[in-house]
């Protein structure tokens, strides 16, 4: 079946004598009329814009996805592929042309609504097109010396882009597991993964340059005490631990341990080369850092404020602080109350973060706290923009229970909210208390990059993702958790379009 519509004159034909065309007389002794003569350059059936008509029953903001014109390959697709699920069996379109052309035929076969057939655009083309099958637009110059024919390729996701997925071929062993094991814990120390183990016996420390390394370094300690494995915690240049009186251990090297002549009753994290961490004292609980800074004065702990079982201390960089400030949510406080609050450190003070409860975490021991991101949709255009966020995933409720959904905050931990199903846990991943998160940039390489859809202007064959890894934890009954669960969002392995 063919479907034509009347041919109208598309665009102001474009002038140029030095290089696009050339305008030449008939002969003075005639009564012809001008006539215009192109040279054989690509310019005479060049496209220079394709969109989308607004169409809201398809999608919002239809009409500003972005399509790319490759004359060379004689393609024209939109590299920000269109959410999972939207119909393209019926759109208008506009096309754009460089100079006047004799004819542009839309050739459809293969859709699954729309028989096979041509159809010829105009600039008042009011026909819907399908493109679930093939298209191909040929483009005739207007002195009919040139044929160019382009495919169109509307793509679909086919998966949702936003989705954190955590895939079961890619989970790993937990590294240094053994069904003997009762204590795990990995740390970061600069550039080099750390984890200790121990199996109420054996203490081993394990060494690697990225969590997703197949072989670690296994280091056997001959510690001189009882360690509490899951206070374990490196700054740059040394590994601590508390034993299981609570005396404070360091080592350069995990080979040589020595005391820190003080007594703690749990370490929260370590902030610029110094360690911090609680001490019970007879009139109640104090900060404490190793080793003091200059004018350091031990001070009691803040209402409210966490002395054991918050989560692992992150750091960040906002707008509020000219130091970096370092995060922890949770735990239990001086009284026994199990906290919900955030609190944020900046060298010098502690502070609570979270004001509003109407938008807080639900109270929680043990979670698990780190800094990832979530995707935002720019104003105006269909593009997304990163968005640095916080994530607590895990921990133990209250009343025993564990927590198995994911929080999220974007406003510097002030306001928390459930995430949605796009980025849950997956219902094979058991709930759990205890676990370290870790998020390691990797390169990707894209296969046959010189083929695939970019809005970059020069060539990218590599990028650096983002995967989460989240490693061992406990399960309701305390057993060590064997797995290093890997996680990243879907968009991030796609190839990079700007």
């Amino acid at each position: 079946m063919t479907h034509r519509t009347p041919l109208y004159l598309l665009l102001t034909i474009v002038f140029s004598l030095s290089s696009l065309m050339s305008f030449t007389s008939c002969n003075k002794d005639t009564d012809d009329d001008d006539v215009y003569s192109y040279s054989t350059s690509t310019q005479t059936t060049l496209i220079t814009g394709f969109g989308l008509q607004d169409d809201s029953e398809v999608l919002a903001s239809l009409d500003s996805v972005h399509f790319t014109v490759d004359y060379d390959k004689g393609l024209i697709y939109n590299a920000d592929s269109l959410p999972v699920g939207t119909d393209i069996s019926g759109l208008k379109v506009t096309v754009e042309f460089l100079n006047t052309v004799s004819s542009a035929i839309f050739n459809i076969t293969g859709a699954t609504s729309q028989a096979d057939t041509t159809i010829e655009y105009t600039s008042s083309m009011s026909t819907k097109l399908d493109f679930t099958g093939k298209t191909v637009l040929t483009v005739t110059s207007y002195d009919k010396s040139q044929v160019k024919d382009y495919e169109i390729k509307v793509l679909v996701h086919k998966v949702n882009p936003d989705l954190l997925v955590w895939p079961q071929e890619w989970r790993r062993d937990l590294p240094g597991y053994d069904s003997n094991v009762v204590g795990h814990k990995a740390v970061k120390q600069g550039d080099l993964y750390r984890i200790m183990t121990y199996n109420g016996t054996v203490c081993n420390l394990l060494t690697a340059s990225s969590p997703n390394q197949g072989t670690w370094e296994k280091q056997t300690l001959n510690l001189p005490f009882v360690p509490q494995v899951s206070s374990f915690t490196a700054t740059d240049d040394a590994l601590f631990v508390l034993a299981q009186d609570g005396a404070l251990y360091t080592s350069s090297d995990g080979a040589a341990w020595s005391t820190c002549g003080v007594t703690w009753h749990s370490v929260l994290g370590a902030y610029d080369g110094r360690l911090l961490g609680i001490v019970a004292g007879t009139d109640g609980f104090y900060h404490d850092e190793y080793p003091h800074h200059d004018g350091f004065t031990a001070s009691l702990v803040e209402e409210g404020f966490p002395v054991s079982h918050s989560s692992s201390m992150i750091f960040t960089d906002n707008t509020w602080t000219v130091s970096q400030q370092a995060m922890l949510v949770g735990g239990y406080d001086s009284k026994g109350d199990l906290s919900s609050d955030v609190w944020g450190f900046d060298g010098m003070n502690w502070g609570k973060i979270n004001n509003s409860h109407s938008h807080s975490l639900p109270a929680l021991a043990d979670a698990t706290l780190f800094s990832y991101y979530t995707y935002k949709t720019l104003s105006g255009v269909r593009r997304y923009g990163r968005q640095q966020t916080w994530f607590v995933m895990g921990g133990r409720k209250a009343d025993g229970t564990l927590n198995g959904k994911i929080y999220l905050s974007n406003t510097q931990g002030i306001m928390w909210a459930e995430a949605d199903s796009t980025i849950a846990q997956p219902g094979n991943m058991p709930n759990f208390y205890g676990a370290q998160a870790f998020v390691n940039f990797e390169t990707l390489t894209a296969s046959g990059a010189s083929y695939m859809p970019r809005r970059v202007q020069s060539l990218i064959t590599t990028w650096e993702c983002p995967f989460i890894y989240l490693m061992g934890g406990y399960n309701d009954q305390g057993a060590l958790l064997p797995y290093t669960w890997r996680g990243v969002y879907n968009r991030m392995t796609n190839y990079p379009v700007y």
